[in-house]
């Protein structure tokens, strides 16, 4: 009898065992929090419309413009990082669509993490009713930096400009009344 297929299929069955994991990975989020143990486990709670999404190569930066408070934002504006594929529960943010995030602290930034309840608005009455009367007000934001810097640089150019003109039409008076005395 010839051995050579139990021996390639014993090979085959080794390398398997050595290359497949032994365990399988999965987010430890399958039971959702209530909206009190929610309150007390993340960082931020606040209702924002999605501006912007900068993707990443495993994470997004989703800018937010905040509406409403709950918890730790107070800010109007603020960007969260969150899973490229996965985003929280509902996936990824979308550009113009208004959420309920459910946010922590990292480091100096937010994060929308892979297990946060955070959903669109419209599915997350539940919370928001319990989050009723717990709004904290929003810290307005100062002018941005960058239109008063554009405003200055607008200025500035004009004055140059005017000045530029003014020196021509000088010099070709100068130049013509030297013409006419020759």
């Amino acid at each position: 009898m010839n051995k050579l297929p139990g021996i390639v299929l014993a090979i085959i069955m080794m390398t398997l065992l050595l290359v497949l994991p032994a365990q399988a990975q999965a987010l430890s989020c399958t039971e959702l929090r209530s909206g009190e143990e929610a309150y007390a486990a993340y960082d931020g709670i606040a209702v924002g419309r999605v501006e912007r999404v900068s993707e990443g190569r495993e994470r997004n930066l989703v800018r937010i413009a905040v509406e409403t408070s709950y918890k730790g934002v107070v800010s109007e504006r603020i960007v969260a990082e969150e899973d490229k594929s996965w985003g929280a529960l509902n996936g990824p943010s979308q550009v113009g669509e208004e959420y309920l995030f459910f946010l922590r602290t990292k480091g100096e930034h937010w994060e929308n993490p892979l297990c946060a309840p955070s959903r669109p608005i419209h599915a997350s009455a539940k919370e928001l009713a319990f989050l009723m009367g717990k709004e904290i007000p929003l810290e307005r934001e100062p002018a941005d930096a960058g239109e008063g810097w554009r405003h200055t640089l607008q200025r500035a150019a004009e004055g140059v400009f005017a000045a530029a003109a003014i020196g021509w039409i000088a010099a070709g008076i100068v130049i013509a009344v030297r013409q006419r005395r020759v």
